[in-house]
């Protein structure tokens, strides 16, 4: 499991980005997404290097759901968008 960690906050937050060494994650996930909206999206993405990012094409999650997605990165992160009184919880199993 790679927990994206927790998040609390509104528009432009963005989850914990993690980074496993030299190796890119080649897999089908399941993102599961919890917590309190408040009228906030949530979308995955991913990057080669840490610094250009592209969204996941498919994940715009605007309320509790676990979703497959399937993705080649080395980088991923979680960013929420609007919303207001969020507290968020995102997990790649």
């Amino acid at each position: 499991m790679l927990l994206l960690s927790n998040a609390s906050g509104g528009n432009g937050t963005t989850f914990e980005i993690r980074q496993w060494g030299n190796r890119e994650l080649n897999h089908l996930y399941t993102l599961f997404v919890w917590g309190t909206f408040g009228g906030a999206t949530v979308t995955l993405e991913i990057s080669h290097n840490g610094t250009d990012w592209f969204t996941v094409s498919g994940v715009s999650i605007t309320a509790k759901t676990a979703l497959n997605v399937e993705f080649r990165a080395r980088y991923v992160r979680a960013v929420i968008t609007g919303g207001a009184g969020v507290t968020l919880n995102a997990l790649l199993n």
